[in-house]
């Protein structure tokens, strides 16, 4: 058989995968070793099985089940990045995020690119601590890093679904915390139309209007739950 499908998830709920901090492998977890084949160059990296299986429902069902990866011990991500991947595989041993290495003495949390693109990745391959490691360090980077995520609007709407956290999470942020325009001209200019799909403007759009009606304070997020953003099996939080 071949490999599980890999595609974004609808359901803020995580399966078997591990989803809360407290949760963690056993100390056998580091004994058979797999190999994955990444990006268009094919570089080849080994990782414990039972610690991805751990976290992930993708690679448990790769893996542990009948499909050929699990007899080949290997399994190909052609699709995937290699500096992508290698942030995962940072997080997978240290449950943490590489720094920025882009501007390591400003910037304490990676870009919003490889944010945004590990959290697509764990949506992907079912990996749901992954994900909430990446949301929490989207809202932080907001107020240490002093960004907000325009730029990488379009990438997350071609990459998941209508009722994804990472969604709702950026447009929360955009909403509360980013003006959106930028000096040109000695004219304030809009963002949004050459930045992000219509979709993104129009979600956007819902979360000021509603500010509006219940005329919540413009430049402060709202308070909310630590795992509102977060995706985990059902009865279970951090």
């Amino acid at each position: 058989m071949s490999t599980p499908p890999s595609k974004p998830q609808t359901s803020g709920s995580a399966g078997k995968a591990a989803s809360t901090p407290n949760k963690k492998p056993s100390s056998k977890s580091y004994k058979e070793t797999v190999v994955l084949i990444v990006g268009p160059s094919k570089e080849a990296y080994t990782l414990h099985k039972d610690l991805l299986c751990f976290y992930s429902d993708f690679f448990r069902a790769a893996f542990d089940g009948s499909f050929k990866e699990a007899i080949e011990r290997k399994i190909e991500l052609p699709d995937l990045e290699t500096n992508v991947f290698e942030a995962f595989q940072v997080w997978l041993y240290t449950q943490s995020l590489p720094k920025n290495e882009e501007e390591p003495n400003t910037k304490i949390y990676p870009e919003w690119s490889l944010l945004a693109s590990l959290w697509i990745f764990g949506d992907k391959h079912r990996i749901p601590l992954l994900q909430s490691t990446v949301m929490d360090a989207f809202i932080a980077k907001v107020d240490i890093d002093h960004q907000t995520p325009l730029l990488v609007m379009n990438m997350i709407y071609e990459n998941t679904l209508p009722e994804s956290p990472l969604r709702k999470a950026v447009i929360d942020i955009v909403a509360h915390r980013s003006y959106m325009l930028e000096e040109k001209g000695g004219k304030r200019t809009c963002l949004l139309p050459r930045l992000w799909t219509l979709e993104a403007c129009m979600d956007l759009m819902a979360v000021m209007c509603a500010g509006w009606t219940h005329k919540t304070e413009r430049l402060i997020m709202p308070e909310k739950d630590k795992c509102h953003y977060h995706i985990h099996a059902a009865g279970e939080h951090c």
